[in-house]
């Protein structure tokens, strides 16, 4: 078993106070309320996870506090959660909103699991038929997780040489394809340590897993690739683009250009949720194209429909939420509520099997 070490880069500085207002077009309360779902989103430079939620007349924006939430995987019955140094699992426990002080709430998420994986630079985060994968981008590798180790190393690009806290090729986006990882975003191909903040930032590319074949190339900053509807969707961040790669004829086409940097993706139906992100200069030697073609970039979540690739309606953050990470869609919970562990609340709330009938017991195997 190797062990290594690795010393934290500083997160960017959070203001003293956050502002959380934000603004929404008409209808986004409307679309969330009509289609029955809510947004889960991350914003790592915030330290929040946040649920965008609408009663039909007006949003309403639930933060949660984490250290630096990144990827966020969900299904209606939990949501699991990549930050700092551990993953967490939330379980639905709707017995608890009994506990709450919110009659609207109509599910909520209550803490199962936790997992330490040390500070891995986690990204992207999803459940294939190994359990969750999760992107590393520390190692430069994509893993699973198990209770003995701090991650379970299972793919690294054919480039990198060795396993290594070093961020080599920022290998940050993941995207599965029935229950296993089909393609990777990386910000270069290189195997040296942090390279891809002084490169240039047109080095980016899409990987297929199953043959390591770099299917487009010289990307600039691309973020969260997802396999929807037979095709490849990913953020070419840099240039503020979401656009999406047919494997069948290797063709690559521009979906919509949006007014930020693009990165978190969701789907529901014909309609795609995007994150938008303000464009910064602190991170890297040379801003993102973006950045010079925007007088002012925004941040929040666009709604997009995949039929004519126009934009539907937005909800828009005015205050200081600056960076939003990954999106993700909540079918069928409308407006959701998530305890945390140290919350009163969840500390009466348990989950556990019924007691086995002895009599059923044979071979030290229990049925009940």
């Amino acid at each position: 078993m190797e062990q290594q070490t690795v010393l934290p880069e500083q997160d960017q500085k959070l203001p003293v106070e956050l502002d959380f207002s934000c603004h929404s077009s008409s209808n986004f309360p409307s679309i969330l309320a009509g289609l029955k779902l809510s947004l889960v989103v991350t914003s790592y430079q915030a330290h929040r996870l946040f649920f965008v939620r609408s009663n039909g007349a007006q949003i309403d924006v639930n933060f949660k506090n984490f250290a630096r939430p990144m990827g966020v995987a969900v299904t209606p019955q939990q949501i699991t959660l990549g930050t700092l140094n551990q993953v967490w699992r939330f379980r639905r426990s709707d017995d608890a909103l009994a506990l709450l002080d919110d009659p609207q709430a109509d599910a909520c998420y209550v803490a199962s699991a936790c997992h330490t994986t040390g500070l891995i630079n986690i990204h992207d985060i999803a459940y294939g038929n190994k359990g969750l994968w999760v992107t590393n981008s520390a190692f430069s590798c994509l893993a699973t997780l198990e209770p003995d180790y701090s991650f379970v190393p299972r793919w690294k690009p054919d480039f990198i040489s060795a396993l290594a806290p070093e961020d080599r090729c920022h290998l940050n986006g993941m995207a599965l394809l029935d229950g296993e990882p089909a393609y990777v975003t990386t910000f270069n191909q290189s195997d040296t340590a942090r390279s891809w903040r002084d490169e240039a930032k047109d080095r980016g590319t899409l990987i297929n897993i199953k043959t390591g074949e770099q299917v487009l190339s010289n990307l600039v900053m691309p973020h969260s690739p997802r396999c929807y509807n037979g095709y490849v969707y990913f953020c070419e961040s840099g240039h503020g683009l979401v656009r999406r790669y047919d494997p069948r004829t290797g063709v690559v086409e521009d979906v919509v250009k949006l007014p930020g940097f693009t990165r978190g993706m969701d789907f529901f139906g014909p309609l795609m949720f995007v994150g938008l992100s303000k464009t910064r200069f602190s991170e890297v030697a040379e801003p993102a194209p973006i950045a010079r073609e925007l007088d002012e970039s925004q941040s929040g979540i666009w709604c997009i429909n995949l039929t004519d690739h126009s934009v539907v309606g937005f909800v828009r953050f005015e205050g200081n939420i600056d960076q939003i990470y990954d999106v993700a869609v909540l079918s069928g919970v409308m407006y959701p509520e998530l305890l945390l562990p140290d919350d009163e609340q969840s500390m009466s709330v348990f989950h556990f099997p019924p007691l086995a009938d002895e009599a059923k017991v044979k071979e030290g195997v229990a049925y009940v």
